[in-house]
């Protein structure tokens, strides 16, 4: 049986309102009597058609759009039959990798597509849209009753946050950089304001900063001086849809350059504006505005930029560099404008990606997949004569199978952050920071992670320039990673035997990890733009402990006497002395593997609900991204009336470090392991098996299946889809976020945009390897028929690119 709010063809309801998942759980929790543990299919059916809005009166509960399956529609797995090989498709048809060595399917399979028709890259189908608009109603309808728990909610949420709010001014050279938030505004207005010399910290905020001036955009100034470089809100005005990508101030700090993503299709376009007149141009390839993937940097005189663009499957495949203003700083003229290209990438598993080194000195061009990473970098101080920048464009790290980098800079130095992994043991991931000089091929290892430890990067502070002794650290590295299934920050002090010898190693004299008083929390880097600074601000915050920037002083970071909160988040009506979080593991069905899980709530929650409680269970599970145990606002609607929040830290994520995502943990043909997981921890929640629960047994048997709901997004709604299909009696409501569904199709096809680059990420169904196995756990192969599922809300975005 298909339940009210799924129709029968899994095909995502485009509703886009945090309110009504809300709503949907705290209702359908709230619908089934406390020890009713396993209601039967009819009784769940009348409870469910109760709470609607035609209570008690089947007859006018509406149907669910039918959508047409097209049975004769297929794709092809495998080797490319022969009606397929002369295909024209751009782009073209690829089967697999170029690095792969596995066989292909042969002959190749047809699978069923029946609902391939939705696919409309043009987004005007009007079938297609009359079905989503259908779909929405039917949501609308279906939810109607919950209008005035949504406006509830919705004042609740705005109570909650600080409509009008700032961010921690970060020191950028001459000037403070901060962005401001304004009531009733969505986007953020980004300024600055002018900095001291020698001035360490930001001057004192304005009293008055929060007063509104005489336009809806105007407010009193936070610091003296300031200027409102990017005005979101005023660009908005005149959009229908708006996201920032990044936005780069020039080394003169004159002009900003931006990109804005104005479809919500990931494609963004390029602007560059003088600060202190406001004029703007947009940059254009030829008659039509230029598109690349939001990234961008300038050169080291502030004359250039370098941009990337993106191929037909929306991968960042080429890098380029263009001149905008001539020797004299007057702009060049659109039509005069030339684009060199300065590298591209063709293997079509791998993608670009530019940055700065911390201290701006060099340009770093990344090219990455999911297993492998190639650095190049072009020093942006010191060009070449009679070389182009393309030449002038050197390799650092030659790509290898099972290697990532990062890289950074310090002064001369080239510190990589490796990740190492043996091809053998796929488990065995071994994290190592390296030091060479510029130029040279030799590198050694100056920092590493050990079993224990997996490092994300590395930012450079020279708070003490050139007043080097043998007393002074010559430099201070900030390590991020984690430890102990805890996201950790670590100050490392650096020094170079004999500073003038060219040979002489960077060596790590002293580290230590940064200590917080809770055992549970989430931190890491939080806006840093100067490396002379002699501290570093790091971002804190937990499941109980609203968000906070703190500044870390680099030659005693240990010390709380010296730390500086720089800025604490508020939250009206939030008191931390009413909620409590809990950190603890469930052992797999494998009887071996501990699954770390989070779980925060109100700390009468349990005595409140006598026993059995409303239980929230959420996860990800993929990409090797981790779940941080962080403050939400959002959570607390659900936190104050009485609900648990539980986070699932399954295998496929990154809480353990490297190994825990890769296969056979959570990923390939281990992928399984994080439904497994995620179902494991939902049995153990709601498992009445012992009539005793240990005391160490935590969250062990605190509800049961008619209050247990479940969330995930993306990826996190593949472990959704397919953990309801191993077990759709174990929760009351399912909540998939743009989920990644079906899998076996999408991942055939590399006309879809990313299919190739994430071939490395599930495997490729194309594959005599993968395609059995993606195949038994597909949420839309798999669905079970004749079996009761929850109460689903599934939400999309037309012209989201990814699922």
């Amino acid at each position: 049986m298909v339940p009210p709010l799924l129709s029968s063809s899994s095909t995502p309801l485009f509703s886009t309102t945090i309110l009504l998942l809300f709503t949907v759980v705290l209702h359908r929790i709230a619908s089934f009597a406390p020890n009713n543990n396993k209601p039967s299919l009819l009784a769940r059916r009348n409870l469910l058609l109760s709470a609607s809005s035609a209570a008690h009166d089947e007859k006018n509960v509406p149907s669910p759009p039918v959508p047409f399956r097209d049975e004769n529609d297929f794709v092809f797995a495998g080797e490319l039959p022969d009606e397929a090989l002369h295909s024209t498709s751009s782009p073209p048809l690829i089967r697999q990798s170029k690095s792969s060595t596995n066989p292909l399917l042969s002959p190749a399979r047809k699978i069923p597509n029946p609902y391939g028709w939705m696919r409309d890259d043009s987004r005007k189908n009007t079938t297609v849209l009359d079905y989503l608009r259908e779909e929405n109603e039917y949501t609308r309808v279906m939810t109607k009753h919950l209008e005035g728990l949504q406006e509830e909610l919705y004042n609740e949420f705005i109570n909650s946050i600080e409509e009008t709010d700032y961010t921690t001014p970060v020191a950028d050279g001459e000037f403070w950089y901060y962005s401001r938030f304004i009531e009733g505004l969505s986007y953020p207005i980004y300024c600055r304001a002018p900095r001291e010399e020698g001035e360490l910290y930001h001057p004192p905020i304005n009293e008055r900063w929060n007063e509104k001036g005489t336009t809806p955009f105007d407010m009193q100034p936070l610091l003296p001086g300031e200027v409102a470089y990017l005005n979101l809100p005023q660009m908005a005005q005149s959009k229908t849809y708006l996201a920032l990508g990044v936005y780069k101030i020039s080394p003169n700090d004159q002009y900003v350059a931006y990109s804005l993503d104005e479809l919500g299709d990931e494609k963004c376009h390029l602007y560059v504006k003088h600060i202190e007149s406001d004029k703007e141009w947009i940059l254009y390839d030829g008659d039509e505005k230029l598109e690349g993937d939001g990234s961008i940097c300038w050169d080291g005189k502030g004359k250039a930029i370098f941009f990337c663009t993106l191929d037909a499957t929306r991968r960042s495949h080429r890098l380029y560099r263009r001149q905008l203003f001539d020797d004299e700083g007057n702009y060049i003229d659109a039509p005069k404008q030339h684009d060199e290209l300065i590298f591209e990438e063709k293997d079509a598993t791998f993608s670009l990606r530019i940055s700065k080194t911390f201290d701006s000195r060099y340009l770093v061009l990344t090219c990455s997949a999911k297993e492998s990473t190639e650095l190049h970098y072009l020093d942006l101080q010191q060009e070449v004569e009679g070389k182009t920048v393309a030449e002038q464009l050197k390799c650092i790290s030659k790509r290898e199978e099972k290697l990532c980098y990062r890289v950074t800079h310090c002064f001369g130095y080239c510190l990589k952050a490796c990740k190492v992994g043996e091809e053998k043991d796929a488990t065995c991931w071994l994290d190592v920071v390296t030091s060479s000089k510029i130029g040279s091929n030799s590198s050694v290892p100056i920092f590493d992670g050990g079993n224990e430890r997996s490092l994300d990067g590395i930012t450079i502070f020279s708070p003490n320039n050139n007043d080097v002794d043998a007393f002074t650290p010559f430099a201070y590295g900030v390590a991020t990673g984690r430890e102990d299934g805890m996201p950790r920050v670590w100050i490392l002090e650096f020094t170079e035997e004999g500073v003038s010898s060219k040979a002489s190693p960077l060596k790590v004299t002293k580290s230590c990890r940064l200590e917080f008083d809770e055992s549970a929390y989430d931190v890491g880097i939080g806006g840093n733009r100067d490396n002379s600074l002699p501290y570093v601000v790091i971002s804190y915050d937990s499941l109980v402990t609203p968000p906070s920037h703190i500044a870390i002083p680099l030659n005693n970071p240990n010390d709380f006497n010296a730390r500086k909160v720089l800025k604490e988040k508020q939250v009206d009506g939030y008191d931390k002395e009413f909620f409590a979080c809990e950190r603890f593991t469930v052992k797999s069905r494998d009887g071996v593997t501990d699954i770390p899980v989070s779980m925060v709530f109100q700390r009468d929650a349990f005595a409140k609900n006598k026993g059995k409680v409303p239980t929230h269970l959420y996860g990800y599970g993929s990409y090797g991204a981790s779940i941080e145990a962080s403050f939400r606002s959002t959570r607390l609607p659900l936190l104050k009336r009485g609900v648990v929040y539980v986070l699932a830290h399954v295998r496929g994520g990154g809480e353990l470090g490297r190994p825990w995502y890769e296969e056979p943990n959570g990923k390939y043909l281990g992928k399984k392991n994080s439904f497994n997981d995620f179902v494991d921890i939902a049995r153990w929640l709601t498992d009445e098996t012992s009539e005793r629960i240990a005391a160490d047994e935590k969250g062990r048997g605190i509800t049961i299946p008619s209050k247990l709901s479940c969330e995930g997004k993306s990826a996190g709604g593949l472990l959704i889809g397919a953990s309801i299909n191993q077990a759709p009696d174990l929760f009351c409501a399912a909540i998939l976020g743009v989920p990644f569904v079906d899998v076996m199709c999408t991942m055939i096809d590399c006309t879809i945009p990313l299919t190739c680059i994430e071939w490395l990420e599930w495997g490729n169904p194309n594959e005599e390897k993968f395609h059995e196995y993606i195949l038994s756990y597909c949420p839309m192969k798999n669905i079970q028929q004749g079996k009761m599922y929850p109460s689903c809300l599934i939400t999309g975005g037309l012209f989201d690119p990814r699922v």
